[in-house]
């Protein structure tokens, strides 16, 4: 006479009443991180998250300086077009703004989800970098310009030497901030086909029914990468704090002989 039903369903149920929390917790990270070698895809993950972020935080800062040079002295047709695209990328979600680059402009080309989400971040980055060159220029004053100018700098010297330093000090908290928003925003590049950490983590949560290591660990290691980034950005506000600097080092190649002032 066969075992009932009942009875292997009882037998089933007291064997998992009888794992403890340790034993759970140690098979939730052994399904999570251990079996079919599953850390390398975080590992993997992490790695692309990073990429995509340096990558965007370069050459959107490059080029949100270099179209802020071309429109500094008013050309309007510049600053018309500049004012166009920031107001297009500014007011459109992030998710939205990926998913148009990577299905309708980047649609036929060859190139990856990863690049094009950093052609996508690339792009928002620079635009907050052109807003915040002019609210530091604007915190300035013309003043600062004029004496420059009357102390025989050429414009690009005033604007490098003088200028720029004191613009920096006014926007690179914001800028700070900028990085840690678009290291947050990184994580909707699932949404065309990126394996980055935050979608790593879904598909091993989605594989293993665990969400407990793969979220907390996600977490993790999103305030690393923001830690790191920020640190870097404030050693960088440090070095060119104009307050920090010698008068023979802001005054280097300016010939003062005829200055009776000095």
């Amino acid at each position: 006479m066969g075992d009932s039903p009942y009875a292997s369903a009882e037998s089933t149920s007291t064997a998992v009443a009888k794992v403890g929390f340790f034993e759970k917790i140690q098979q939730s990270f052994y399904k999570t991180f251990i079996r079919e070698n599953r850390w390398k895809l975080f590992v993997s993950g992490a790695g692309v998250t990073t990429l995509i972020t340096i990558c965007s935080i370069i050459i959107g800062t490059v080029l949100g300086f270099a179209v802020y040079m071309a429109c500094r002295h008013g050309n309007v047709f510049a600053n018309k077009t500049t004012n166009f695209f920031m107001w297009l990328i500014h007011g459109m979600p992030t998710v939205l703004f990926l998913m148009i680059l990577y299905y309708v402009i980047f649609g036929s080309s060859r190139l990856s989800g990863m690049w094009i989400s950093v052609v996508g971040f690339s792009l928002m980055f620079a635009t907050s970098m052109i807003d915040m060159l002019r609210v530091g220029y604007n915190a300035i004053g013309k003043g600062q310009y004029e004496a420059a100018t009357a102390m025989g700098y050429s414009d690009g010297q005033s604007f490098f030497r003088i200028l720029l330093p004191q613009a920096a000090h006014h926007f690179l908290p914001i800028y700070s901030n900028e990085v840690v928003t678009l290291i947050k925003e990184t994580s909707v590049v699932g949404y065309i086909a990126v394996l980055d950490l935050t979608k790593i983590s879904d598909l091993v949560r989605s594989r293993t029914y665990e969400a407990f290591f793969a979220l907390i660990l996600t977490a993790v290691v999103y305030f690393v990468i923001q830690g790191i980034m920020v640190r870097l950005v404030r050693m960088i506000q440090k070095k060119i704090d104009p307050r920090r600097r010698s008068d023979k080092k802001i005054l280097e190649g300016i010939d003062i002989k005829d200055w009776d002032l000095f």
